[in-house]
């Protein structure tokens, strides 16, 4: 079996009851830190409260290299943890229709995503939201992508909000900040209402 569980948005507390009884009682735990993080925590604590030790993996390590995410989860029972949701904004789908190609059972844990924060913290109905979109770092992509520009302006002319997640580099402990992204968005976009929501959780 392998459990999908959403660790929520902030701390080791985040996570639902469901998903803590689950992750309790997994024989091993793989997380990522690659897509979120929970600001308000770290690995370590992670485990001191579940009680189980917790195997950070990289990008790498989930999307190319799942073996022993796989072993685990025939042998017993493996826990796949991330921040937010597990299934939102990531690309483990991929993970799970792989894991059932190889008659592994799966099941989803849901958690607080930063969609629904977004929306409840900023007071905007969530029925007013158009596509989302990702800020890359400009320096990966040499500048801000035209498919972000395309997708805010899209939403703009259909009187709908953009919800834009910022990036981040787990690896190397940085985070693409909003007064950056307002900086990066400004000038081709023509300087547009922006709210920040940070930390959400």
């Amino acid at each position: 079996m392998l459990s999908f569980i959403g660790l929520g948005l902030y701390d080791e507390r985040s996570i639902t009851l469901r998903g803590r009884d689950a992750l309790g009682s997994a024989d091993a735990a793989f997380a990522e830190w690659y897509t979120s993080r929970l600001s308000g925590t770290n690995i370590e604590r992670l485990e001191a409260l579940h009680g189980i030790e917790i195997e950070v993996r990289d990008r790498a390590g989930v999307e190319q290299y799942p073996g022993s995410i796989f072993d685990a989860a025939a042998d017993g029972h493996a826990a796949f943890l991330a921040a937010g949701d597990t299934m939102i904004s990531t690309t483990h789908v991929d993970l799970r229709l792989r894991a059932h190609d190889r008659g592994i059972d799966t099941r989803v844990i849901h958690g607080t995503t930063a969609q629904t924060a977004a929306s409840s913290l900023t007071g905007l109905q969530n029925y007013r939201f158009g596509k989302a979109t990702t800020l890359p770092f400009p320096e990966t992509h040499g500048g801000v992508p035209g498919s972000v520009i395309e997708t805010i302006e899209s939403n703009r002319e259909s009187d709908l909000h953009t919800l834009v997640y910022l990036d981040i580099d787990g690896e190397n402990e940085r985070f693409l900040t909003g007064d950056r992204a307002a900086d990066l968005l400004g000038d081709p976009l023509g300087d547009p209402l922006g709210v920040v929501v940070a930390q959400a959780g």
